[in-house]
């Protein structure tokens, strides 16, 4: 479509070079970041050849003026000329994505012109027929790219195929008056071609522009079906599902579970924030501290309530932090494990309180006053502990019966509870014996408490089955931290001193002093080689023999019975200090 008079001047040439090198450079940009786009090198070969051959024809003029032959000149300007228009075509095909039925088009259309390039310029000459078919072919070329680029503008987004369209439309009407010979307007216009060039060169920026705008509604569609699935996933889930702005902690889904177990209105979701349904608020602050070092935390036991109700209740909790609806939220999936909760803390009840008296056992006591004796040495605190012991028990049981024998142990325990403080440790030790645990408390003061609490215990009336009156007292020992920090010391002096004071006439305090602990420690040796000597086989007590013998002893029925170095004592006591009499 260009003219030969663009070369008439440097300006000329050097303008329509630079519109040409423009649509170089969309061609080359457009295809760099868009490999997909490569069909538009077609298009630039189009161009290119149809620029060339005007080269071609100034130069075959010039021979011609020379009266030389320029046969082969125009054959091959004929030939630049028709391979622009399948090159054209080629690009038009491509961008349609078109079948073979398009390809035979283009190869007939290619096959027809070089028949009628040969046949015209070669076996029959006709210079009239030979003019046409330098515009025929450029004619075509555009004439086709224009309704291909008309087709294309059903799409969305199709201002760059508008724009390639009515570029197509302005160089065929000037290929048209060209044909159709009027000639005085198109040769005058040396810029016609760079306009075309750039028009051409802004509408593949604009394809660019909107395959990129098609790139980003195709991603906000998938994203958009994707909260769609992700919504779905929710509403349906069988757990309850709640979704929350991270910034303002606002609840943005709650799917019908969610909505079940927090009482709350689906309709009105702004309204509430999550941390409204948290009932500790330092449970809420372990949760986010988590949050923010991991992203993803798993199995969280949280306690919560509805915003209308004041009882709280227990959820495993896994949360994670996501992208929802182009913001950051926080996802939470639930499962209600109220009665797992109840179970566990009547089995740890179990564990750690007496089935009885409802107050903690010997393992709890032991287990917890180690880890407040730790505590109280690494702050320089006295401490003692109480060993108390009902008297005459065994009396109550066998008059009045085991049933009343428990009300008294109830109500011992019961008593001690509530005249000691929150942080001392009742427990019941065994049998009728209950030990207790006094932080910051040194013997002397947990003289003065113990007293107080054995007179308290003394005005106890229980009843029995026949309505009798059944009252009873206590003989305490008290040991504390000046005679040990070890607990297992400290429950056998305690018991040492409880000892003491059912020797002393019952119903009185006795206290361990650590005077007492070198005559303790005496007896406690005593016992140890005593149970020693007992445990000895009695193979092993016959002195006179140096030699062992698998037969000697056969004659003797029992060796101990002959060893003078063992005797039996039926008024021992056991470990804890109380012999059988006393617990009587």
């Amino acid at each position: 479509m260009g003219t030969t008079l663009i070369l008439s001047q440097a300006l000329y040439s050097n303008i329509t070079y630079l519109s040409l090198a423009i649509l170089l450079f969309s061609c080359i940009y457009t295809t760099s970041y868009n490999k997909r786009d490569k069909e538009l090198w077609l298009f630039f070969t189009a161009i290119l050849l149809d620029f060339f051959s005007i080269y071609i024809s100034q130069y075959s003029n010039k021979l011609f003026a020379q009266g030389e032959a320029v046969d082969w000149w125009v054959f091959v300007e004929l030939l630049m000329r028709l391979g622009a228009m399948l090159f054209l075509c080629a690009y038009v095909s491509k961008l349609m994505k078109a079948d073979s039925q398009d390809k035979i088009i283009i190869y007939g259309l290619g096959a027809l012109g070089i028949i009628g390039i040969i046949f015209f310029l070669f076996i029959y000459p006709n210079n009239k027929m030979i003019t046409q078919m330098h515009n025929i072919f450029p004619l075509v070329g555009f004439i086709y790219l224009t309704f291909g680029c008309l087709i294309q503008c059903n799409k969305k987004r199709n201002s760059g195929f508008v724009m390639m369209s009515m570029s197509g439309i302005f160089a065929s009407l000037i290929m048209f008056f060209k044909f159709i010979g009027i000639n005085y307007f198109i040769e005058v216009s040396w810029y016609l071609p760079a306009c075309v060039y750039a028009m051409f060169s802004l509408a593949i920026l604009m394809m660019k522009t909107d395959f990129y705008a098609k790139k980003y509604d195709d991603s906000n569609a998938e994203v958009e079906k994707s909260y769609n699935r992700i919504d779905e996933i929710i509403k349906y889930s069988p757990f309850p599902i709640i979704i929350s702005r991270l910034s303002d902690d606002r609840l943005l889904v709650a799917n019908t579970n969610a909505v079940k177990l927090f009482d709350i209105m689906s309709d009105e979701l702004e309204r509430y924030h999550l941390k409204d349904f948290f009932a500790d608020s330092e449970n809420r602050k372990i949760l986010n501290e988590r949050l923010e070092k991991e992203r993803v935390v798993q199995d969280f036991e949280i306690l919560v309530k509805t915003p209308m109700g004041n009882t709280p209740f227990w959820l495993l909790a896994s949360a994670n932090i996501i992208d929802y609806n182009y913001d950051v939220a926080l996802y939470m999936a639930f499962q209600d494990i109220t009665s797992r909760k109840s179970r566990e803390a009547l089995l740890k009840n179990q564990a750690t309180r007496d089935p009885l008296t409802a107050i903690f056992n010997r393992r709890y006591f032991e287990e917890e006053v180690f880890k407040r004796i730790v505590d109280a040495k690494v702050n320089n605190q006295p401490f003692s502990v109480l060993m108390i012991d009902a008297d005459h028990f065994k009396n109550v049981n066998d008059t009045y019966g085991h049933k009343t024998g428990d009300k008294v142990l109830i109500e011992l325990a019961a008593t001690c509870e509530k005249a000691l403080r929150n942080d001392d440790i009742v427990a019941r030790y065994g049998g009728e014996e209950f030990v207790v645990f006094l932080s910051g408390v040194d013997a002397q003061k947990g003289k003065i408490v113990a007293d107080r609490l054995r007179e308290q215990i003394s005005e106890i009336v229980v009843y029995s089955d026949e309505g009798q009156e059944v009252r009873f007292t206590v003989s305490i020992g008290v040991s504390s931290s000046e005679v040990s920090d070890n607990i297992d010391t400290l429950i056998k002096t305690a018991d040492e001193a409880l000892y003491k004071a059912k020797e002393g006439g019952r119903n009185r305090v006795e206290i361990f002093s650590k005077e007492d602990l070198a005559a303790f420690d005496n007896k406690e040796a005593q016992e140890r080689i005593n149970n020693e000597l007992n445990s000895r086989h009695p193979i092993f007590d016959k002195e006179e023999n140096e030699e062992i013998s698998l037969l000697d002893g056969i004659e003797s029925n029992h060796i101990q019975s002959n060893n003078p170095q063992i005797e039996t004592k039926e008024n021992s006591y056991p470990l804890l200090g109380v012999d059988e009499e006393d617990m009587k």
